[in-house]
Formats: C-alpha cells, structure tokens, sequence
C-alpha cells in the first residue's frame, strides 16, 4: 500500500496540470476550508448546499486573479459606481468572496516594488529563497539577502461592500467603527484611497465619490493628484498615461476646497460658478448635489480633499451628513499621514537599495571607465524614471574650460526590452570647443544632446546644479533643434561630477521624467548621490589603470633584466667542460678557510662541488648545466660593492658547507632543509645596494616603499633569487614535486630573511635558552626554524672568526661601504650617520668592533660550542680577533692620552 502511495504521489509530481485539473472538478468547501485553515486563512463562509456541492472549476478561474480587499469598480465614464454593489447569492458572487477569502492573512510582507501578496507570490518567494540558501555565499547572493525588505505590515480584512451597506442599516455605530478599522492598517495610498472612496460612497449613499491627495508642500509647486481613475465633475482635468489625475492648486470646487479650507455643500452645483460642466458634456452625467470636504491631519494640515456627488436624499447632503462626513476624514486624515510617512520611507528605501547596488558596482568593477560609468548611468536612469542619461567627461587636455572629450548616452529602452544606449570615446578635435559644436552630432539622438549643451557647459564652469522644470521657456535650451528634429525636452536634471580631490570631472544630466512631471526635490538628492558615485568609480578605475600600467611595466622591467641578468650559453659550456679539482686542494671544508684564496672562476667550481658532495645534485636531479647556468646567473646578479658581493656569499656558503660537514647540525635538517640553506647561503645578499635597511627607511627608497620598512633588503634579496629560479635553464627546484617545491620555497624565504640582524636578535634569547636547558633534539618546527636562523646567522658574520689577516681585510672591506652610506647620508640626507659610518671617527674602528664582537658576534659563538664543541675553531678564532682589537683600542686610547697631556 505504501508502495502504490509513494507511486500516485510521485506521478501527481511529475504531471501538476492533470493534479489541478482533478482537484477543481472533485474538491468540496470542506476541503478547501481545510487547506486554508492549514495555510493560515480564514475560511469560507457557509454555501448553501447546491453552491456547496458545485464544481470548483470556474471558482478556480476567477481566484487566480482575486480582486482588491475592496471592490472599487466604476463605470463607464471611470466614477465609483455604488449602483453596481447590489447583495447577490450569485455564484460569481460567491467565487469572489471565495478569491478575497484567500488574501485575508493576518500579516503581509511589504515590498516597495509592488509585489502582491498572493499565495503564489509567497510560494515563489520560499522557492527563491531556498534556492538563494543553496547558492554559493559571493558578494551578489549576500547582496540580494541585504536589500530585501524586512518590514511586515499588519492587515485588517477588508469587509465587502455590501456587508458595509447592511452594517449602516441594522447598526451604525458597528457600521462607522468598521470603515475605521478598514483603514487603520492601509499605508498604501492608492489602495487606502480607494477604500475611502467606496466607504464614503456607502456612508453618504453618494452615487459618485473621488479624493485627491496634496502634493508638494512649497508655496506655487503645490497640486491635488488622484491615485486612482475617480473622475469628477467640477473640473476639466482628464485621467493621464501615468493614472493619476492632477488638479492645479487653487482651480475649480476641490482646488477651492484645498486652498482656502473651506466645506462646499451645494444643491445644485451647475449653478456654481467655480464649476465646470466639460466633463458632463462629454460624459453626460448631470451633476446636481455636491458635497467637498478637505481632509486634514492631527497637526491641522490640509493632506487632500474628499468630494461626493448626488446622493439619493432630495433635500441633497444633510448637516448630518456633514457632520459624519468630518468625523470620518479625521480618521482618513491620520491614515494618509501615515500612508505617506510610509510611502517616503518606501522611496528611501528604493534610494538606498539602489546605491548599495551601485556600491556593490563599484567593488565589482574597476577595470574600465565605460563599464563602471554604464552600469551606474543605467540604474540612476531606472530608478529616476526619465527618458535617457548622460555623463559627459571633461577634456583634461584642451585649452577651453567648457570642452568634452567623452559622451556617454544612455537612451530609455524603446522596444524588446533591450536599452538604446550609446557609448562614445569623442576626440578634442571633434569637441573642438564644446559638445554643441560637435560636427558628427546629426542623429536625434545627438540632438537631443545638442539641445541642452549650454546647460552642460554651465554647469561645468560653475559647479552648480541646474534643474529645468520647464524647459519651454528657458533661453538656454536650443529650440531650434527641436523644431528641426522633432525632440521635446519637458525637465532637464544636471549636475557636476566631481573627483576625490573636489575637483570637476566632468557633467551628468538626466532628461524628461516619463510621466511627464518635472524632476523634484528626491531626484535631486538621489542624482546627487548617483553623481557622487560615479565620480568615485571614474576615480577608482583611473587608479586601476594607473596600477595595471605599473604593474605592466614592472613586468617589462623584469623581463628586460632578467634578459640581461642571463649568462651566455658560452660560459656556461666553459665552467661545464673545465675538470674540477680535489676538495681537499680548495680547502674548503675548513673553519679557517682564506675568503681570498680563490679567484671567480675557483669559486664556481668549488659552489659546484659543494652541491655535488653534499649529494644534492643527485638527490633532487639537478641537471650539471643547470647548475653551471644558475651559479653563473647568480654571480652576475651581484654588484660590484665594496663587501656585499658574490664573493662575501660564496664565502658564506663555504662556511654553511663546513658546518653541514663538521657539525651535528647536519643531523637536524631533511634534504629539503639542505637544500634550501646552500642556495639561501649563495641568494642571501643579491643585487645588495651596498647601504643597509635603516637606510632605505631614511631615504624612502623604491625598495622601501615595494617591501616595507621590516626586513626591506632580505625580502628584495629573496624575490630576486625565486626571478633568478623562474629565469629560463635556472630552475634549480624543476624537479621537485609540487609539495617539496612548495616546502624549498619556504624555507629558502625563512633562511634570507633570517639574515635580517634585527630578527636574529629577537630569537637568539630563545636559541639559547634551548641550549642552556641541555637540549640535544630539534625535531619540532619551532625549534628547527630557531636553528635554521641561528645558523644562517652564523655564517653571514662568520668573517669575524677567521685567521687576523682574513679579518682584518674583511673589516676594511665593511667599513669602506660603511663610511660609503655615512657620506650619503650626511649629503643626500643631511642626517648625522651613526658612528661606524661616519668617516670622521674612523679612528673608533677598533673600539667598534670590540662592541660588535661583545655583543653580538660571542654570545652566540659560546652557545654553539655548548652545543656542539665542533664549533670551538669559530669560537677560538673570534677570542684571537677579539685580543687584537683590544690591543689597537689600547693603542688608540694611549695615542689620545698622549695628545691630551702633550707628554
């Protein structure tokens, strides 16, 4: 049974038109009432038994378009009708109770775009948002969750109009609390007007009523516009395209009525003289009893003005009639108040959400002018409403303040829903000297263009916003073109469009609202903040360019060196073909090796048979030619300084070697780590400037700006090294999988940078805090990343442990490039240099290097030979370099004893 269940239903699935089909012809009221008593609804009221029984099938029909919680139907000539609303036990009667039924919900969600809120609407809305839950969380689905409308809107249901008309015969007092409560809870004003034109229609037994509304609130801007299609006699004004009907303030009976405040009860209105028969002339509809009343609000304010025609009474509408009439328009009176509270806040709304799109633009694209300006253009022109947009650009080059060197033109969507937009890139030969003397603008579209340029321009010079309401009688408008072309400008909106310096850019202007209406005070506010943002994108996508084009020519800059920073293929086949000698004749497996006993050529070879005995070549498949060409490359990316050159990192890489061979250290490191200290070793100080990070911060240096002020030089030296390994024929890493490449990388980042004296200082206290507890193992990361530093840092001063002679060469050599940065900075900086850079107390080397060694160089050679008594040749050797520097202090202090006595 279960099987065949699961089987109807997964058919019913599959097949919903045959589903609905079956439910219309054989559901009963009982099942409706209870699907809407599952769904949250009222339920139907109680058929007589033959309508109860009936097909559903036309119901059906009829409820998939369910009419208004109030019926507001007129007749021919567009008034409300009351002869229309007569008690029927119809079964169409029924099937629209049974529509409306289904919209009586305690609660409905407001949303500013008009969308109903039908079962089907929320259906949608729940499948949408489970599909929304189901998508990926990019910038655009949280975008959509933002701007959704949050606000529920309680909802009295609306009793029909004949339950009204029964209510005001049995009970009144039932009756008027009714049409209040009808709309306490309505702050849509087209739909609360209609519900105060059919009550007041029942109440007064009127047989034509209309209302209209108060729009603008300065002095001669001020007009009485109808939300619905109630015509009225009294006036000529006609239903417009748009719906509303717009009375000019202080014309006819209800301008009267909204001017001066005043009630107008007349018997016989055709006799009036501020009545006006057009309208029954055209109609035929006589009107004889007229009764208008303005509706104010609870601070005293007249909002609108209700009018009722021909009642049924012949004395015509009565004091009490009045009397009820006034009582009822002060509740109507709050209602539109806060109907149109709510109505601006629904336009906020509509602002807001439309720059946060425009925000969200922004973000998402920057990588072009047109497009950023396009998409800005097409969402000021939706919510704006106007016939087209356009933004003219500024010609920064030109002579003339007024001239434009880019149009773009956005037209209002004509047919097929596609846009008839333009986009121009205009030359200054073309602008010449402003757009109206474009010579290519022939087009009705160009015209229209043409035909407010003295506007643009304008507003150009002055920075001033311009908003022509009617653009008829303004002399800058050319109405030539009008005639010629046939373009009517109605309103025209322009504004500035400014940098982030404040600066004008250029001008956007909008032109002709759709329904005909001049642009007000909200589409000022909201074009202002439109122009505003599309200031901000021209900005933000100039700034793109200017990146881009850097980072284009940084990468041209990179190839044209990486061209020249190449070896020839010619010295690469002569340090391949040449036999290398016996490690054992280079000595370098020795802590008191001689940094100048071998030549250039001598150090290629010997960088070769470190790799190879320290089975690199072979472990990571390094290819012989490869390697000559990357030594090679690497050499050549030194330059010719005074001590940071190729040959200060060989012999950094000589004592790295020793280490490696000698020590236990070696026990320490995996292959990977092998690796990456030799290349670190021979890549620690490329393309060195010969000055050090102090001063690159001094001098805010290109190096400086592209690397920061922590560690500037080490990350230049590690960038240039990974330029060398991408370089073609250099990579030495090309045969490593893509989790050892990774780790090599990283560690080789970790080991140049751990030349950085400042980091070393900062982790040395830990390095001998390990020491100092005995410990013997390093198999955890931290501290292996602590002895990987310790050791780079080891072999970079390593100089200061060599034989006297090899020292005493090196400290000159450091000092040249010393005093070298101290004269730069006296002369190009006008800074005192510290002391072991000024030229002028040269005499304090030996005194210097007394502070260097107690301070730095010690400590650390003690706490490696705690370590590991391998070490003990660096640390005699640094005891031995110290007693001498001590000795050339003495002489000093003695020289300067004998001065200051003149003994």
């Amino acid at each position: 049974m279960d099987l065949a269940q699961s089987s109807v239903e997964e058919w019913l699935d599959s097949h919903p038109d045959d589903m609905q089909d079956y439910f219309l012809r054989h559901a009963d009221v009982t099942l409706v009432n209870k699907w809407l008593v599952a769904h949250g609804f009222n339920q139907l009221p109680d058929f007589p038994a033959p309508i109860r029984n009936s097909s559903l099938t036309n119901l059906s029909n009829e409820s998939s378009n369910p009419s208004s919680p109030v019926d507001t139907r007129c007749n021919d000539s567009g008034f409300f009708d009351s002869s229309r609303h007569q008690r029927s036990n119809s079964k169409k009667h029924l099937r629209h109770d049974y529509a409306r039924s289904k919209k009586r919900n305690i609660f409905r969600t407001y949303e500013p775009n008009g969308g109903e809120s039908t079962l089907e609407s929320r259906r949608n809305s729940l499948k949408e948002m489970r599909q929304f839950r189901s998508l990926p969380p990019t910038s655009v689905n949280l975008l959509s969750m933002l701007i959704q409308s949050k606000v529920r809107l309680p909802r009295y249901p609306s009793k029909d109009i004949d339950h009204k008309r029964e209510l005001k015969e049995t009970n009144e007092k039932e009756f008027f609390l009714e049409i209040v409560k009808d709309i306490s809870n309505e702050l849509d004003l087209k739909s609360l007007s209609a519900k105060i034109v059919a009550n007041v229609s029942c109440m007064l037994d009127a047989d034509k009523v209309s209302l209209y509304l108060i729009e603008g609130k300065a002095a001669g801007k001020q007009v009485l516009v109808s939300k619905i299609f109630d015509l009225h006699a009294g006036t000529s004004i006609f239903p417009s395209c748009t719906g509303d009907i717009r009375v000019p303030w202080g014309q006819g009976i209800i301008g009267h009525v909204a001017e001066t405040g005043e009630t107008v009860n007349l018997k016989d209105a055709m006799k009036d003289p501020r009545y006006n028969d057009e309208l029954g002339k055209i109609t035929g509809y006589q009107t004889e009893t007229l009764l208008c009343m303005p509706i104010r609000n609870a601070d005293n304010e007249i909002v609108g003005v209700a009018q009722a025609l021909n009642n049924n009474k012949e004395e015509g509408f009565t004091q009490e009639d009045e009397k009820m009439l006034a009582t009822y328009l002060t509740f109507c009176g709050i209602g539109i108040h806060n109907a149109q509270i709510f109505d601006a806040y629904s336009k906020e709304y509509d602002r807001n959400r439309a720059l946060l799109e425009v925000v969200h633009d922004l973000f998402t694209e920057q990588t072009s002018v047109d497009h950023v300006v396009l998409k800005i253009m097409q969402r000021a022109q939706s919510l704006l409403k106007c016939e087209r947009c356009s933004l003219l650009l500024k010609d920064k080059e030109s002579n003339s303040e007024n001239a434009f060197d880019k149009i773009f033109d956005l037209a209002y969507p004509m047919k097929n829903g596609h846009s008839g937009n333009r986009r121009r890139a205009v030359t200054r030969q073309e602008t010449l000297n402003g757009l109206h003397s474009l010579p290519y603008l022939n087009s009705d579209r160009d015209s229209s263009l043409r035909v407010t340029s003295k506007i643009a321009e304008l507003v150009l010079l002055t920075g001033e916003t311009i908003n022509i309401t009617d653009a008829s009688q303004d002399p800058r408008i050319e109405h030539e073109d009008e005639t010629v072309k046939g373009i009517r400008t109605r309103s025209v909106l322009c504004k500035p469009v400014r940098n982030r310096h404040f600066q004008i850019i250029g001008v956007a202007q909008v032109i002709n609202r759709i329904d005909g209406l001049p642009f007000d005070d909200h589409d000022d506010l909201l074009f202002e903040a439109f122009a505003i943002f599309c200031g901000l994108g021209i900005n933000n996508c100039q700034l793109y360019e200017q990146v881009s084009l850097a980072a284009a020519r940084q990468a041209v800059a990179l190839e044209v060196l990486s061209y020249h920073a190449s070896v020839p293929q010619e010295e690469v086949l002569k340090l391949k073909e040449k036999k290398l000698p016996d490690i054992q004749e280079l000595k370098i497996m020795e802590f008191t090796f001689n940094d100048f006993s071998l030549d250039n050529d001598q150090m290629m070879q010997a960088s070769v048979i470190m790799f190879n005995d320290l089975g690199l070549s072979k472990k990571f498949r390094i290819e012989y030619e490869t390697l000559c060409r990357w030594l090679l490359t690497v050499r050549k990316n030194y330059r010719n300084v005074a001590y940071h050159n190729w040959r200060h990192a060989f012999n950094v890489c000589q004592v790295m070697f020793t280490i490696l061979k000698h020590c236990q250290c070696k026990n320490y490191l995996t292959d990977n780590e092998t690796l990456a200290l030799t290349v670190a070793c021979l890549c620690h100080d490329l393309d060195h400037r010969g000055t050090n990070n102090a001063f690159q911060q001094k001098s805010s240096s290109a190096l400086s700006q592209l690397y920061g002020t922590s560690a500037t030089l080490e990350h230049h030296h590690f960038n240039h090294a990974i330029m060398i390994l991408n370089s073609g024929g250099t990579n030495l890493f090309g045969n490593l999988g893509s989790e050892d490449f990774s780790e090599v990388t990283k560690l080789l980042k970790q080991a140049i940078l751990a030349t950085d004296l400042s980091l070393h200082i900062q982790l040395r206290s830990k390095f001998f805090a390990m020491v100092d507890s005995g410990q013997k193992v390093f198999d955890d990361r931290e501290s292996k990343e602590i002895v990987r530093s310790v050791m780079m840092t080891t072999c970079d001063i390593a100089a200061i442990t060599k034989p006297w002679e090899v020292q005493r060469k090196v400290s000159e050599l450091v000092i040249t490039e010393f005093f070298d940065q101290g004269d730069k900075e006296k002369h190009e900086l006008n800074i005192q240099p510290q002391a072991c850079m000024d030229r002028d107390r040269q005499d304090e080397i030996a005194k210097l290097q007394l502070a260097w060694i107690d301070g730095i160089c010690l400590p650390l050679y003690k706490s490696l030979v705690q370590l590991d008594s391998a070490f003990q040749p660096m640390l005699d050797g640094l005891l031995d370099n110290r007693s001498r520097w001590e000795r050339l202090d003495a002489e000093r202090l003695s020289k300067h004893a004998i001065l200051e006595t003149g003994v």
